[in-house]
């Protein structure tokens, strides 16, 4: 079955630019002079606005199609970005970094406790001293996580000039013990449904579970949004946006 990621055209559509997420990347680690290094960078909506911004951007995927997407754009705004293919578990740069970055979920990539330790271990390595972690992750949704494995829900509609419109429905398994959803996504058009068929696997990781996570692993919790335009964090907030050292 194809991944999300192995499309980097329908992943921009379900994915589109977030201007307040691009403002709050840029405003904290980007500028003039400043080092950062962008883990997960997918087809480049973060990675294009950090460079202008004046940043040197190192930018990294285990994808390889999302980063040829992502050095294309690059490319054609002739900005000056090093791209690299990884897994955010194990890696080397041979370089120090101001900031690092995993945005837009990215995280929950990891579903272990090893795939933590692993991934933050590397990260602190290549953080310079005084380094900030910089991601954003979403709050766990008890009322996605108990719906039927087989209960479809209607994600979005979307339009795609080659397809016309396209819907996207999806069901949701979740194992409460390894805290990890499987989300299985149905890409259908009004000639042609379930045309394409996706996957994605996510860690769900608790307001309450993050900070032990994150002490746990060399790391503090400095700050806790509800969101990009940096609200404080509440029992209505539907996302954790952080900054960590």
């Amino acid at each position: 079955m194809p991944g999300l990621y192995d499309d980097a055209d329908l992943y921009d559509l379900v994915s589109p630019r977030d201007e307040s997420m691009e403002r709050f990347y840029v405003d904290v680690v980007g500028g003039p002079g400043r080092t950062v290094l962008e883990l997960a960078c997918g087809s480049g909506r973060f990675t294009i606005p950090l460079a202008e911004s004046g940043a040197q951007t190192t930018a990294a995927d285990l994808s390889e199609i999302m980063i040829e997407k992502a050095e294309s754009r690059a490319l054609t705004r002739g900005l000056d970005v090093h791209f690299v293919k990884l897994d955010m578990r194990d890696f080397e740069l041979n370089a120090l970094f101001d900031c690092v970055i995993v945005a837009a979920n990215s995280l929950l990539h990891l579903h272990t406790s090893e795939d933590f330790a692993r991934a933050f271990a590397a990260i602190r390595r290549h953080l310079a001293p005084g380094g900030i972690l910089a991601f954003d992750i979403f709050v766990p949704s008890a009322y996605m996580l108990s719906r039927h494995p087989d209960e479809r829900q209607h994600v979005g509609k979307f339009s795609r000039s080659l397809l016309g419109g396209i819907s996207v429905e999806e069901t949701i398994r979740y194992n409460p013990i390894t805290q990890v959803s499987h989300s299985d996504w149905y890409w259908s058009t009004v000639t042609e449904p379930e045309f394409r068929h996706t996957s994605v696997d996510m860690r769900q990781i608790y307001p309450q579970e993050l900070p032990l996570l994150l002490q746990h692993n060399g790391f503090e919790l400095l700050s806790r949004y509800g969101n990009f335009d940096k609200v404080a964090f509440d029992a209505e907030s539907r996302r954790q946006v952080c900054l960590c050292r």
